[in-house]
């Protein structure tokens, strides 16, 4: 959590929801069933967030009283340790964490449950707690601003919702695509008659990857984002995400190393650098957007174990970024840092053009391809604004707060 996040929620006292919950203290030694309690609730909600059990505060006092005299405090290791050892069911415990924060001169620890689909989560033996005990076999869970009743599970209604998140029937079919992608072990690769290779999700065969024909009308392209590639001229291949019917993604599948590893072609971007000066292009990947999951994907299942050497140079080649956010902070960057005075260190050397004409006529340049020196020029100018962007990304990290 960071500060400015947890400051918004403690603004909000007394108010509580599903989100968070105010604790005026930690949990007793002799009551860390109620501290379970709390959690299994919190891991028990529909949403996709993270929840927080905030300690420190009173709510009805609507005051931060700070856990500086508190003798059972936890840090995320004592935590960790302790639902390790409760008896969850298919032996999976969840994933916590503690910080301690300094808000209006007194010690703030937020417990941080995140979220995870593998609802609804309950025991298999009895907890003791104070009250009622914690009851094997029970769901509970968190609705609103409370807890569900200690001695019966939610209803069929929540728990019903608790198993669309599970299997992410309750999202769109682009979001649960992109979930899918991160797991791989659940998906099955098939090759076609034709030597096509699709992959199929076992557990909805719905959701199928189609790689496709050679594209003539794209093939033997020269592209920034091989530069670190012996062979810089590549082929292209169709890639399909279906679902049903449905194609809900296309875009195109790169061989690269002559085939030990391969990569989605990844996005094109620019900046605009107002009217006097041309827009600086360059290639990019969002990590949390469909090309860039689909080439972890994809080399998933390569056999040939160094193709994860080979992934450091498609990072010498492409901008990578976590999201939208930092993408926009980056190019803000970039505008500000090579607009006027470092403008000269984007424009290619004869050097580094030489060495570009070099690579292109070594990997099968004709002249009915184009001029060879406006193409060696347009390379080198998207793969220097990649390298600017990545020196500001090693210089300046970028901080989600901003």
């Amino acid at each position: 959590m960071e500060e400015e996040e947890l400051l918004g929620i403690i603004a909000q006292m007394p108010r509580e929801t599903d989100h968070w919950d105010f604790k005026r203290e930690w949990y007793k030694k002799d009551d860390k069933g109620s501290m379970l309690a709390d959690i299994i609730n919190f891991v028990n909600t529909a949403h996709h967030d993270d929840c927080y059990i905030i300690i420190g505060v009173d709510e009805d006092g609507q005051k931060i009283v700070g856990v500086e005299d508190n003798e059972y405090t936890l840090n995320r290791q004592q935590l960790q340790d302790y639902l390790r050892k409760i008896p969850f069911a298919q032996n999976w415990y969840p994933e916590t964490d503690v910080e301690r924060f300094t808000i209006k001169d007194h010690k703030v620890d937020v417990v941080t449950i995140f979220n995870s689909d593998n609802t609804p989560i309950f025991l298999t033996k009895e907890v003791k707690r104070k009250g009622t005990p914690l009851k094997p076999g029970v769901i509970y869970a968190r609705s609103s601003d409370s807890n569900s009743p200690s001695d019966r599970s939610v209803s069929d209604k929540q728990m019903e919702r608790l198993w669309k998140k599970r299997f992410r029937l309750d999202v769109s079919v682009y979001d649960r695509y992109k979930y899918l992608l991160k797991h791989p072990n659940e998906w099955t690769k098939i090759i076609s008659n034709d030597g096509r290779e699709n992959y199929i999700y076992t557990k909805d065969p719905n959701f199928v990857i189609k790689s496709g024909e050679l594209r003539e009308d794209k093939n033997l392209h020269y592209e920034s984002f091989v530069m670190s590639e012996l062979n810089i001229q590549i082929n292209w291949f169709q890639i399909e995400l279906y679902y049903g019917q449905t194609v809900i993604y296309n875009n195109f599948d790169v061989l690269l190393d002559d085939g030990s590893y391969e990569i989605v072609v990844p996005m094109l971007g620019y900046i605009y650098l107002g009217r006097e000066h041309e827009p600086r292009s360059y290639t990019y990947y969002l990590e949390d957007d469909f090309s860039y999951l689909l080439t972890q994907f994809i080399n998933s299942f390569n056999d040939k174990p160094h193709w994860r050497v080979n992934w450091e140079n498609v990072e010498e080649d492409v901008v990578i970024f976590q999201n939208e956010s930092e993408q926009k902070y980056y190019e803000e960057l970039f505008k500000e840092r090579y607009v006027d005075e470092n403008r000269d260190k984007l424009s290619p050397s004869k050097s580094e053009l030489e060495v570009v004409k070099s690579k292109i006529k070594a990997s099968g340049w004709r002249k009915i391809d184009g001029g060879l020196d406006i193409l060696a020029s347009q390379l080198m100018k998207e793969h220097k604004v990649v390298q600017a962007i990545k020196k500001l990304q090693e210089e300046i990290p970028y901080d989600s707060r901003r």
